[in-house]
């Protein structure tokens, strides 16, 4: 799954249960951190002798301890709705983890495994199934994160576009809206 499909679908998990911007905020974030064992390909292209992404990517973030870990912290950083915030945000991470797993083979056809009971167990989660990163399976589920989003702006006036500050969410929410005023009367 691209990030962007992750990051829809994160935001889909706030904005459909909770009411304030810092609590959608959280459950977004939350739903993204798996991502950041992908680090290492930043400092593999760095180094270039590393091979730090291709050794933990799908590990570090991508497991049960993790999942815990940053749901406790979203929850503790909610100022109302803690408990919420702690399950929808385990929630995103889990669609994260789930999406990573039918959806994320390379172009090699490696199969990227989850490691989800690391650091207890080193048994790796497939699936034989596993569409391609750029399969079309991945770019229909886009569209249709997409399109809830966009729903989201018609309906309630909120988009995922808050996450990167007021001036950004505004113009998406008003081309949107525009939009829709002239095609989908």
């Amino acid at each position: 799954m691209t990030p962007s499909a992750h990051l829809m679908m994160s935001w889909l998990c706030g904005a459909s249960t909770v009411v304030t911007k810092r609590e959608r905020i959280l459950i977004t974030l939350a739903g993204l951190t798996p991502d950041l064992d992908g680090a290492g390909l930043l400092i593999d292209w760095l180094t270039g002798t590393t091979r730090y992404y291709q050794q933990w990517h799908h590990v570090f973030g991508h497991n049960l301890v993790f999942a815990v870990a940053i749901a406790t912290c979203a929850g503790l950083l909610a100022h109302t709705r803690q408990a919420r915030v702690w399950l929808m945000s385990f929630v995103a991470i889990h669609l994260h983890l789930f999406t990573d797993l039918i959806g994320s083979k390379g172009p090699d056809g490696y199969q990227w495994p989850i490691e989800y009971l690391y650091p207890f167990s080193n048994t790796s989660l497939t699936w034989q199934g596993q569409w391609a990163l750029n399969a079309w399976q991945n770019q229909l589920i886009w569209l249709a994160l997409l399109l809830a989003c966009i729903s989201y702006i018609r309906r309630k006036n909120i988009s995922f576009f808050e996450l990167f500050g007021s001036k950004l969410d505004e113009a998406a929410r008003s081309l949107c809206i525009r939009l829709s005023a002239r095609y989908f009367r």
